[in-house]
């Protein structure tokens, strides 16, 4: 069973619903509100995905740096420590630059709110299979 850990300071409002419809495919979901406990996790199990937010608290792993980069240092730190974790960012950010950025990471950007549950849950379980699903 593969597992997909969630990463939202806000994950009621935001991630719930769709961790709900991957639960019923069968996935394993974790959802956590800190980078810090994240990746405390990443390193104590074999996680398939990461769908995190971008814009949350720096915690004590990120000091000092601004909330709205903290998800980009992290998503940084994930990629390197775990390269085969797959990394997908909800979030609403609207900065063309900054998402251009994670893309250069290999990050699939999905707009929090905009993109449709079922196509958001399609790519989350595409990118936890390996295969495509249409």
């Amino acid at each position: 069973m593969d597992t997909i850990l969630f990463v939202d300071d806000e994950p009621t409002t935001s991630t719930q619903p769709l961790r709900m419809l991957l639960e019923a495919k069968g996935f394993h979901c974790v959802s956590l509100t800190d980078m810090t406990s994240a990746l405390e996790f990443l390193r104590k199990e074999q996680v398939s995905v990461l769908v995190t937010d971008i814009m949350m608290p720096s915690g004590d792993k990120f000091p000092g740096i601004d909330s709205s980069e903290t998800g980009f240092h992290f998503v940084g730190r994930v990629r390197s420590e775990f390269p085969d974790v797959g990394i997908i960012c909800l979030s609403v950010i609207g900065d063309q630059s900054k998402i251009t950025k994670l893309k250069k990471q290999g990050v699939l950007y999905l707009r929090k709110g905009e993109t449709p549950l079922d196509t958001a849950a399609r790519l989350i379980e595409s990118k936890a299979t390996g295969t495509i699903s249409y």
